[in-house]
């Protein structure tokens, strides 16, 4: 009998953590989407830090710094990731669970990678993202470092091809079920 109540409450707080921790995945990509859509690029940041000026990001200096860094980085496939911990977060309240967390990591990086490079290719002109464009400097790396192996890249079938392969890894690592989509 003794057991048998250790088991129960061990697994009614696994469950809760579960919950917590989907509840603060939620929330963080909701945190993080107001700070984006609330992003300024004469906002003080982690590089240009002028403390004379107003911050119009919503939550402040920390928005600002997060949400340059993002937009810095990966450009609009940020975007991308904000829904990503959005549909963790609702697997873990629902489920309770995310399987294989390291390889959906690892297809996290692909994306961001691809759709980085895709932007790139096809609109990187931004006037909100002035510093590296749309694509952010990882499509800027990462272009130049393709195009010296594949200087074939940036034609329409290549284009179509990172495109496809950035949606399908979102896919994979935002573990969405395309049979209940379809269906």
């Amino acid at each position: 009998m003794n057991t048998n109540f250790l088991n129960t409450l061990t697994n009614f707080l696994k469950k809760r953590t579960f919950e917590l921790l989907g509840l603060i995945l939620i929330s963080s990509s909701v945190i993080l989407a107001i700070s984006i859509f609330t992003y300024a690029p004469e906002d003080p940041s982690i590089i240009y830090g002028d403390s004379n000026i107003k911050i119009k990001n919503f939550f402040g200096i920390y928005g600002s710094s997060i949400a340059d860094f993002l937009l810095q980085t990966f450009g609009l496939v940020s975007f991308l990731l904000l829904a990503n911990f959005l549909f963790w977060g609702l697997t873990l309240l629902i489920k309770k669970e995310i399987k294989k967390l390291l390889l959906k990591l690892f297809f996290i990086t692909i994306y961001l990678t691809l759709g980085s490079i895709f932007i790139y290719l096809t609109f990187n002109n931004s006037f909100w993202l002035i510093d590296n464009g749309n694509s952010g400097f990882v499509g800027k790396i990462s272009y130049n470092f393709i195009s010296n192996i594949v200087p074939w890249i940036d034609n329409n079938y290549s284009l179509s091809l990172i495109l496809f392969f950035t949606v399908i890894f979102f896919i994979f690592a935002s573990g969405i079920n395309i049979k209940n989509i379809l269906v």
